[in-house]
């Protein structure tokens, strides 16, 4: 964790602004804290870029392109590792959401099948007007009523006459009340998610910001670099 907020690297890559976000905690970090180390990973190395480029602008034997060749060619190597670090944050946090989607439904469409009184209370649902099942499906939710809203929720949709939306909103009442603990941590997860698509942009700007050269001009200049020292390579007539 870094010491100090340094000003030179982005807010939006500081791992102490992900430790704030609502829901992050003892409990719940475990599911989160590889997305923390990776922006703790980009800004310390950004950090570290800022600096290599701070004392190569105070070398007065390179020229400001030798400076962008040099500090550009290592940060390059940095950006590609903290590139990935990210990308794996990503698909572990992706199967852990997907998993614990699995934890919140699974129950319910296991207990929704047993029985013909399921599919009995889910043709009663659907032959109701949509406040009339509203009411319905509020009133089971206040009464904690678990065999009403398990053949409900635990069924396509349509099977009681709710749409989509309506059916969600439901589960997620439902998961509220039941699973507390897993409804906390996939808010947080999916938060989460949410930034690290935001990510890439950031991690790509900010490295060119520690360089000092855009990448078409870092580039044109690694490319006469290349140029030049291949030259040198004079073979004999």
């Amino acid at each position: 964790m870094p010491d100090t907020i340094d000003t030179r690297v982005s807010l939006a890559l500081d791992p102490g602004t992900y430790r704030q976000m609502e829901g992050y905690n003892d409990e719940t970090r475990m599911f989160v804290d590889d997305v923390v180390n990776a922006f703790n990973d980009a800004y310390v190395t950004l950090g570290k870029v800022h600096d290599a480029r701070a004392l190569a602008d105070s070398n007065p034997a390179w020229t400001p392109e030798n400076r962008i060749l040099i500090v550009g060619r290592e940060a390059n190597k940095q950006m590609e590792r903290v590139r990935q670090r990210f990308e794996r944050a990503y698909r572990d946090l992706t199967a852990r959401i997907t998993h614990t989607e699995g934890e919140l439904s699974r129950p319910l469409t296991e207990r929704a099948g047993l029985g013909s009184l399921n599919g009995e209370v889910r043709a009663f649902a659907r032959g109701l007007n949509r406040s009339e099942r509203n009411k319905f499906m509020n009133e089971a939710l206040e009464k904690d009523d678990g065999p009403t809203l398990e053949a409900v929720l635990g069924a396509q949709p349509f099977l009681s006459g709710l749409t989509q939306i309506d059916h969600d909103h439901y589960l997620r009442k439902y998961h509220e009340k039941n699973s507390p603990h897993l409804v906390k941590r996939l808010d947080l997860m999916k938060r989460f998610l949410e930034v690290l698509d935001r990510t890439p942009v950031v991690v790509q700007t900010q490295f060119e910001k520690a360089v000092g050269a855009k990448p078409r001009v870092a580039e044109a200049i690694r490319a006469a670099n290349d140029r030049a020292v291949a030259a040198l390579k004079i073979e004999p007539a």
